[in-house]
């Protein structure tokens, strides 16, 4: 099984690849240097890493620097040779999500809660499968049409294929046909 990475740039023109080598960065602040010294000041860019069959990660910088990142199995991660760059995600509860409110995730409310719970807690925790392994942020894209649950759905769905996955976000956001023309 080989490993896929690829930085790619948005500008006013659309996405285009970077000419950065993911395996260059040591850990997540390196490789957000590299993406935005490499990228359109006046875009966003996302690196997409996947390994054959088991698993992917999105970074993505935002336009006003803010970083958000999501990978879809925390465990091949962890034994992978870009564990370093996502150390920091190696110790999350992959099997639950903040999110703000309910509704905005995807979810319906849950009919059975009790009325009289605290009305102070402004964020729900949200169980999913024991088995889901992702970590990081469900909602990288919500923003730009992919929505938490719908990501969340597709890993699930789709856990020994990352590559549909990532093609099904890069459709959605507009970068699937430089995506797929890097590979």
């Amino acid at each position: 099984m080989s490993y896929f990475t690829e930085i790619l740039a948005e500008s006013s023109d659309g996405f285009r690849a970077l000419d950065v080598d993911v395996r260059d960065a040591s850990d997540l602040d390196s490789l957000v240097d590299m993406m935005q010294a490499a990228g359109a000041e006046d875009g966003e860019s996302v690196a997409v890493i996947e390994h054959e069959d088991e698993w992917f990660g999105l970074v993505r910088v935002c336009d006003n620097n803010e970083v958000k990142v999501f990978l879809s199995d925390l465990r091949a991660v962890e034994l992978s040779p870009f564990a370093e760059i996502f150390a920091d995600f190696l110790d999350a509860q992959p099997d639950a999500y903040e999110a703000e409110p309910e509704e905005e995730f995807g979810l319906e409310e849950d009919e059975t809660a009790d009325d009289d719970d605290d009305d102070d807690e402004d964020v729900a925790m949200l169980e999913f499968d024991a088995d889901a392994e992702w970590a990081g942020d469900a909602e990288i894209y919500a923003d730009r049409g992919v929505l938490a649950a719908d990501l969340i759905e597709q890993v699930e769905k789709y856990r020994s294929d990352p590559a549909r996955v990532v093609a099904h976000v890069g459709e959605t956001v507009g970068f699937a046909d430089q995506l797929e023309a890097a590979r």
